[in-house]
């Protein structure tokens, strides 16, 4: 399936040391690809708290569960559900059949480059369901770097909207 792609282009949160963007959502039938991206400058960081970071997002595991402060990204809709990529503040459960509860927000991949004195990352987020047609938030935190919990708002009806412009790779 070829998804639709919505234009974000919007900075969510920025500190001394981090800057993270919202790209794009790609739009599917069941869900949505969030294209984020991350920016990080050492500044005044030691060099061993800057190896320590770097290698983290750098080799990181997205399946462990962050350290306290470490960066999470999250959304929140109208009705009240939330979900976040695994542990940090919004962590949403599994329910206990396997099946998850809506919504369910899971990093699918990134790319990076870092050197002494920058580091910079594309991350892919899935979404599913589909958010509703409305405004819902995207949410960040990232208190080691400076980033208390922010949120932007999206539009739900343009990501809504693209998904029926998806296209079958094969008929």
């Amino acid at each position: 399936m070829l998804g639709c792609p919505v234009p974000i282009e919007q900075v969510v949160a920025r500190s001394d040391h981090a800057v993270v963007a919202l790209q794009q959502a790609i739009a599917f039938p069941e869900g949505c690809r969030l294209g984020v991206q991350l920016a990080v400058r050492r500044g005044s960081m030691d060099r061993a708290r800057w190896t320590r970071l770097v290698d983290r997002h750098s080799n990181g595991d997205p399946d462990v569960i962050p350290a306290d402060g470490d960066l999470t990204f999250g959304v929140r809709f109208p009705d009240g559900s939330e979900a976040a990529t695994a542990g940090g503040t919004f962590r949403k459960r599994a329910h206990p059949t396997g099946q998850p509860n809506p919504p369910t927000l899971i990093e699918t991949g990134s790319g990076s480059s870092s050197g002494d004195q920058l580091y910079e990352s594309d991350r892919q987020l899935w979404l599913w369901p589909l958010p509703p047609p409305g405004p819902f938030q995207f949410v960040i935190e990232w208190r080691i770097l400076g980033i208390d919990t922010t949120a932007a708002t999206l539009d739900g009806a343009l990501i809504v909207q693209a998904a029926a412009h998806a296209t079958p790779y094969w008929p």
